[in-house]
């Protein structure tokens, strides 16, 4: 019966994964020199972090995803007490404390409390079922994902912190809610966005925001990495300056070229050739996603894989929008792309869960032996 199963594994989602973490493989080692292939490279460490993280994916995958369901408070419990920990315990890197530094690698908590978050909620949600149209049930929604979010907002983390949201969003089209209740929330977000700007917001943060709308006032300060992340990716031409990148990356012009900036790096390495290969990928990906939610048959399933759709297309959209000067900068990752065994491996694990789906979605007929 196991076998069986395992005709249900979208080996298309896992291939299309697979090239963009290769994409990922090349632009960190060329970020981080391109110089040689021992494991103090960067990119090496990121081929290693990925192939052991398809594993995890394999190994998830395997288990039913409900049962995962069931471990899903005493999962999102420990990850509270992880987030909270990270403050106190964290490295602190650029101002903020984010990581935990093991000399080896550095795992940010934040990545995985993204899955132990959706799990959770999707239980609690399933769990429910047409009580979520109860006023206490939608507020008991918003604080299962606002007590994780407010942690990471404290590290601080204001990206992250949007994407956390962005899951709770994404599975309340799944949940059996009430458009009051929801029309009250949006009512509710107008003076909650003043607080929040006025009163929550550091000033580096409001200054990112202030020089995506005029650059050319911060060209020192809050600009500078926008500016330059622009003019990376606006003369990287038709296929690119090779495997060093262009003037930006080699003169160390662009800021964080193997994480938050790795999209303009890679245009600059590929050219417009690179970006619509990325940019294809991408939707294949996406299109594997939606796949799972149309097939899965029960609400779990579907507002787990809604939620691992949101938080991919968010990602892939903010980091590629701050690129190319769409949207602010914020420091977040390009799914499967950017440096990071923490990254890397949340998005992995978040798609384990979606082959599991897949791979359980048919009752399978009993097959003596």
């Amino acid at each position: 019966m196991l076998d069986a199963r395992w005709r249900y594994f979208d080996l298309y989602m896992l291939c299309t994964t697979c090239v963009l973490m290769a994409f990922g493989v090349v632009a960190v080692w060329s970020a981080s020199g391109a110089t040689q292939l021992t494991m103090n490279n960067s990119g090496v460490k990121q081929a290693v972090f990925g192939a052991v993280g398809v594993g995890i994916l394999l190994i998830i995958a395997n288990t039913d995803y409900r049962f995962i369901g069931a471990l899903a408070w005493p999962a999102y419990i420990v990850g509270i007490l992880v987030l909270a920990s990270v403050k106190v315990l964290g490295t602190e890197i650029g101002g903020a404390k984010r990581w935990f530094d093991f000399g080896f690698v550095t795992v940010q908590p934040s990545e995985f409390g993204k899955i132990t978050t959706i799990v959770a909620l999707a239980w609690f949600i399933a769990s429910r079922g047409e009580q979520m149209r109860e006023f206490g049930n939608f507020v008991l929604s918003i604080l299962i994902v606002a007590v994780p979010a407010g942690l990471v907002f404290l590290e601080p983390d204001l990206g992250t912190t949007m994407v956390y949201m962005g899951t709770w969003v994404a599975m309340m089209t799944i949940a059996r809610v009430r458009l009051l209740h929801v029309a009250g929330l949006i009512a509710a977000a107008i003076p909650a966005a003043y607080v929040i700007w006025t009163f929550l917001l550091k000033p580096y943060q409001k200054d990112r925001i202030a020089a995506f709308r005029d650059p050319e006032s911060y060209l020192d300060t809050g600009a500078f990495n926008l500016i330059q992340s622009r003019i990376a990716v606006g003369s990287s031409g038709v296929f690119g300056h090779g495997l060093r990148g262009g003037t930006q990356s080699t003169n160390n012009l662009l800021a964080v070229k193997e994480s938050d900036f790795i999209f303009s790096h890679v245009s600059s390495m590929f050219g417009f050739v690179g970006m619509l290969a990325l940019f294809v990928t991408y939707l294949v990906l996406l299109m594997r996603f939606v796949r799972v939610v149309e097939i899965s048959k029960d609400t779990f399933g579907q507002c787990v894989a809604i939620a691992i759709f949101a938080v991919v297309f968010m990602q892939a959209f903010v980091n590629i929008g701050m690129n190319i000067g769409l949207l602010p900068v914020t420091g977040i990752t390009l799914p499967f792309v950017s440096q990071g065994l923490s990254s890397v491996w949340a998005f992995l694990m978040g798609q384990g869960l979606l082959q599991s789906i897949l791979m359980r979605h048919r009752k399978l007929a009993f097959q003596p032996a």
